[in-house]
């Protein structure tokens, strides 16, 4: 692991947490006082988004800890992100948590980072004392891909091994690509069809108007969990992203309140 400290304040930490494998991490920590904050950013994101940014000026202003990083395959992290897998990133997590994050925690995960986060609280369950999902994709590899996919393409997917969807620029780019990796691994991380050993505090928020991840889909992960601390908050006007002024208020003032 190397850092180098934030020469204005002198108490942000920015480095690189290296894997066993080789693979590489690059996170963001706030040294403050427990309980603390980990960010999980979404697919496709990292952990310079707004979320986490707003966070982390919560975290600073209160004398939190807080910690951010990217995913394998993300930001300023190594690896190809077509090669990541939901075991792959949960299992990283718990480990830079392990690493960088001593004492109680309290983990925000965004879209796939919702996942990530449940699965990360499930391992370190002890520690975990409140999660707070920002449109949380539990499953979104069997319930939003594969379960989207016609005949046609989930041959092409097992055949080959890999599915672009979608475009960008009237067609220049695919909008998603997938391979088969992510959708067989995912299998193995499902939570949505069993109940969901957690006890600890969660705030599930979501946008009524998210066009990737349905907000049912916070609801149902809500009636899967232990937990009967459980609140969800629904945003009728609110995207997938939840990144508007109003929006990260809202994840703040939820954070904080968890906090105290």
């Amino acid at each position: 692991m190397t850092a180098i400290k934030d020469g204005e304040v002198g108490l942000t930490e920015r480095g690189i947490l290296s894997r066993p494998d080789g693979a590489t991490i690059s996170y963001s920590r706030l040294e403050g006082k427990n309980p603390g904050v980990v960010f999980l950013h979404g697919y496709r994101s990292d952990m310079s988004g707004g979320k986490a940014l707003a966070l982390e000026d919560l975290c600073r202003a209160r004398g939190q800890a807080f910690l951010r990083f990217d995913a394998f395959g993300h930001g300023g992290s190594s690896g190809d992100l077509l090669d990541g897998t939901i075991g792959r990133w949960a299992a990283d997590a718990v480990a830079v948590i392990e690493a960088l994050a001593p004492g109680p925690q309290i983990l925000v995960g965004s879209s796939l980072g919702g996942w990530i986060a449940t699965l990360a609280a499930l391992e370190l369950r002890a520690r975990v004392v409140g999660l707070v999902g920002i449109a949380a994709a539990l499953d979104f590899t069997e319930d939003l891909v594969w379960a989207d996919l016609d005949v046609e393409q989930r041959r092409t997917l097992l055949e080959t091994g890999e599915i672009a969807l979608g475009d960008d620029n009237n067609g220049a780019e695919p909008h998603w690509r997938f391979r088969r990796s992510l959708i067989d691994d995912g299998r193995n991380h499902l939570l949505l069809r069993d109940f969901i050993n957690l006890y600890c505090p969660v705030r599930l928020i979501h946008g009524q108007r998210d066009s990737d991840v349905p907000w049912r889909t916070s609801l149902h992960f809500a009636e899967m969990l232990a937990s009967d601390a459980v609140e969800v908050c629904l945003v009728k006007d609110g995207d997938h992203r939840l990144s508007r002024p109003e929006d990260l208020e809202r994840l703040s003032r939820t954070v904080e309140d968890l906090i105290v």
